[in-house]
């Protein structure tokens, strides 16, 4: 008898405790923040489904000064406010509110309604001719919970298989709404994937409680399954709970997980030195193994060579592997050499492959490598003083050397000239040794003796690679200057500006009154282009005397 009134007890204790968490519609904390204006007669407010409109004031009365010269009502004023209330644009309450009456809350307990402001009795607003009363009205409804439910995986989204080992999923419910949220309950399907350890009971959680903004959370551990293919799970929660009312709420939320295979059965690699000097040969290693348990068949393997290399062996860059067996490796190698020097190091292409395991494609590339290459770095610019020149006249030529590189180098460098052409002056070699950094060079002048484009020859290097009398490597210059050779005595005259401007038809510079007329100005004999013969000075001579006249 005395465990029958024991639980009789604690039901009734539980019951009382879980009715006393409610708020109540006289509890601060039933509703949410207040909608709230300053309303005039015929003006409205609105929050929500619900609207109030300012109906009626009292009636406005006669005014007088009073001693300190304000003008005030005659008799003061019982402030108040007759409002009409709405729900959804149907007319539900006609109430008066007063300063000295409470709020009004419905028979449903979903809206209230007060006057927080009035104006005082003696209000000047209150007379006749200042009339304008109004009162502060607000709006409340009923706080109402807003349940959130996330779910996250706290190491990664995608795990691999075989490498990594659990998966730890976090549920977080949240309450976003202004309401207390009650008896929420959240629950995690894990689909296909297995617990760490424990009954499925951890999957649910219960909250008697969840405060307006306050959030609860807790963690699932899983495996990682074994997989040979890729797959995705799908992690998804749902929540649900009650308000004050013991209306429901409810919320879902998801996340998909990845998990790979572990490609450790199947491994390429391409290894080749990282670090040279500009005369080495090296070679490059690729090698493709099978670590796992499974056959891989139809490797087709793929590599490339960077343009800033020749090679120096034989190499295919596509090559067939019909099987690898577990255990098996198969390699190929080739050499290659450097075109020239850089210290920020040459991107090596990584090599890449196919291959398929049970009757799957896959795909795998290798690591990319920076090779560093030391050595000089010739830079050769060649340019010329003038692009057109008349017949006979002095061209120069320029040739400048730059060590880009980090390391000096022995050089020669040969400059020579086309045919019909004749040197006036300078040399055209230059023997010297080149530390890293330095620009060197050489001039000469040259004289083109007929018309015509000409196409001057590159310059050409001889250069050590890294000793002062080393191995030596020939380098064009990329440059190739165009002259162009005109004959000055087949060039047409340039028409003077007064003559242009007479055959535009620009009367502007025959205005009459004008001190500079260009009839009381003599024109400037024209310019003689130099190599123009005597016989065609005198022909402009008399062109220009004939149109003074």
């Amino acid at each position: 008898m005395k465990s029958y009134v024991v639980i009789l007890i604690i039901l009734f204790w539980s019951a009382n405790l879980a009715s006393a968490a409610d708020p109540k519609p006289d509890d601060p904390k039933y509703w949410s923040s207040a909608v709230s204006s300053t309303l005039y007669k015929g003006e409205s407010l609105s929050n929500g489904d619900y609207m109030v409109k300012a109906v009626q004031f009292p009636s406005g009365v006669p005014g007088i000064k009073n001693i300190n010269g304000n003008i005030v009502p005659e008799t003061e004023v019982d402030p108040m406010v007759y409002l009409e209330i709405y729900k959804n644009g149907v007319l539900l309450k006609e109430i008066i509110m007063t300063p000295a009456g409470g709020a009004y809350i419905d028979p449903d307990n979903e809206v209230k309604i007060s006057a927080t402001d009035f104006l005082s009795r003696n209000a000047k607003e209150w007379v006749f001719e200042y009339y304008k009363p109004w009162a502060n009205v607000g709006i409340q409804l009923r706080a109402k919970p807003k349940l959130e439910v996330t779910v996250t995986t706290l190491e990664k989204s995608i795990y691999t298989s075989n490498e990594d080992l659990i998966i730890t999923a976090r549920v977080t419910v949240k309450n976003s709404g202004d309401g207390y949220a009650k008896n929420v309950e959240a629950n995690l399907d894990i689909g296909d994937l297995k617990l760490r350890g424990g009954d499925i009971g951890q999957l649910r959680q219960f909250y008697y409680e969840l405060e307006a903004k306050a959030s609860q959370s807790y963690d699932i551990i899983l495996l990682v399954p074994n997989l040979i293919d890729e797959k995705s799970y799908s992690l998804s929660a749902t929540a649900k709970g009650q308000d004050v009312k013991e209306l429901s709420y409810n919320a879902a939320g998801s996340v998909s997980v990845t998990v790979s295979p572990k490609q450790n059965y199947f491994g390429i690699t391409k290894a080749v030195r990282d670090r040279i000097y500009l005369q080495d040969t090296t070679i490059v290693v690729i090698t493709i193994s099978n670590g796992g348990m499974y056959d891989i068949r139809d490797i087709q393997v793929s590599d490339s060579m960077s343009e800033f290399f020749e090679l120096r062996s034989p190499a295919a860059f596509q090559w067939n592997i019909s099987l690898l067996k577990p255990g098996q490796e198969w390699s190929t190698q080739y050499s290659i050499r450097p075109l020239e020097a850089n210290q920020g190091g040459f991107t090596i292409p990584a090599a890449s492959a196919t291959f398929t395991v049970n009757n799957k494609k896959y795909s795998a590339s290798s690591n990319a490598i920076t090779m560093i290459v030391n050595g000089p770095k010739i830079i050769m610019n060649k340019t010329v003083s003038k692009p057109v020149v008349n017949i006979s006249e002095d061209v120069t030529v320029t040739v400048s050397i730059n060590n880009a590189g980090n390391i000096g180098s022995r050089f020669e460098v040969k400059d020579s000239f086309p045919e019909r052409t004749s040197l006036v002056s300078g040399m055209t070699s230059l023997e010297n040794y080149s530390e890293p950094g330095t620009v060197m060079g050489f001039s000469y002048i040259i004289r083109m003796n007929s018309e015509g484009v000409f196409e001057l020859p590159a310059a050409v290097a001889n250069y050590t690679d890294i000793k002062y009398a080393g191995t030596t490597r020939a380098v064009k210059n990329s440059d190739r200057p165009v002259i162009t050779v005109v004959d000055p005595s087949k060039v047409t005259p340039v028409p003077t500006p007064v003559e242009t401007q007479k055959q535009d038809g620009n009367p502007s510079s025959t205005q009459e009154g004008n001190e500079n007329d260009p009839k009381d100005t003599p024109e400037p004999t024209p310019p003689i282009t130099p190599g123009f013969d005597i016989v065609l000075a005198l022909i402009v001579l008399i062109f220009a005397a004939i149109r003074r006249r």
